[in-house]
């Protein structure tokens, strides 16, 4: 409803007092979203019967029932459905508005560093939907392979494979761990020297990246191919450049699988044996000690933990697989 005072428009709102406190609507919006009692107490560290009870005061509030209940699980009524809908929306635009507020006069730019074959293949086709959910954070992604230095730096937080423990005082959150996998273009090793076992890869020119050249003899060591020679084939400066040769048919490159689901998935690069073996490295979201805590890093840092999180089902390239000896 709208009023007017001269030529001012006063919007009014609904009284206050009208509306369900805050607590039972935090706690029914928890328990209709997880279908469970148990896990809305879970997450917002109450009791089950905490949740219960500002569940049955909502109803008793409105005089309609908002779940079905029975002893193993709850699902919502009709109205229930509607009114959930209804509250995620509101509870979505007092979000939105919160950040708002909190960005309100400051400059929301988020610097972020990661290897460019990570940034390339993993970040960049999800950054949308980051984006999408935080319009108001303006991000800057850099690539680099230098050392770490967050002191001279304005980077709020880097992504990176490392091989080792973190430096102390650095807030390091473990992303994965990952496995290298042998792949090549489509037509590869279809000719009169075909690529049945990975002994077979000397009859084929090797794609180093120079940006992990211990790769591709950890790889043939562990799955019994020293007979493969190493300083065979073309060098690149990245993974990325040394993935797009091996699209191009210009020899094997070793992959990081899970970068390369897509180019999988759509024919691009074959997997051209079973092996899988597991990297020596560990990638980690590494936050600068001056800026954690900084609303924009945090948000980005949960957006990233929850993406990894939903990234963690089986793939196309499967599971890491015990390296095999050549020939069997």
């Amino acid at each position: 409803m709208t009023l007017t005072h001269g030529s001012a428009v006063i919007m009014q709102y609904p009284s206050m007092a009208r509306l369900p406190p805050l607590t039972a609507l935090r706690a029914f919006e928890s328990a209709a979203r997880n279908r469970s009692f148990t896990k809305a107490a879970e997450e917002l560290f109450l009791t089950q019967s905490a949740i219960s009870r500002h569940v049955r005061n909502l109803e008793e509030l409105f005089g309609i029932a908002l779940f079905y209940r029975n002893h193993r699980a709850v699902t919502l009524t009709p109205d229930g459905e509607a009114y959930m809908r209804d509250v995620v929306e509101a509870f979505a635009r007092i979000d939105l508005a919160t950040r708002r507020l909190r960005y309100s006069g400051r400059q929301n730019v988020l610097n972020l560093q990661a290897f460019s074959t990570f940034a390339m293949y993993w970040l960049i086709p999800r950054l949308g939907r980051f984006q999408e959910i935080n319009p108001e954070i303006e991000v800057r992604l850099t690539a680099s392979v230098a050392p770490l230095d967050f002191e001279h730096s304005d980077i709020h937080a880097s992504i990176r494979a490392v091989n080792g423990r973190v430096d102390d005082g650095i807030r390091a959150d473990k992303l994965f761990d990952y496995g290298l996998i042998a792949v090549g273009a489509p037509s590869i090793g279809l000719g009169t020297r075909p690529l049945r076992v990975p002994s077979d890869l000397k009859n084929v020119a090797l794609l180093h990246s120079l940006a992990r050249p211990e790769d591709w003899g950890v790889w043939l060591q562990a799955v019994g191919a020293q007979d493969v020679p190493l300083e065979s084939g073309m060098k690149f400066e990245s993974s990325a450049m040394a993935y797009r040769a091996a699209e191009q048919g210009l020899g094997v490159a070793l992959a990081q699988s899970f970068l390369i689901q897509d180019e999988l998935a759509k024919g691009s690069l074959r997997r051209l044996f079973p092996h899988e073996v597991p990297s020596e490295r560990t990638y980690y979201l590494m936050s600068s000690p001056r800026h954690c805590g900084d609303p924009a890093l945090e948000l980005f840092r949960q957006w990233l933990l929850d993406e990894i999180a939903a990234a963690s089902a089986p793939t196309a390239a499967g599971p890491p697989l015990m390296a095999e000896p050549a020939g069997t």
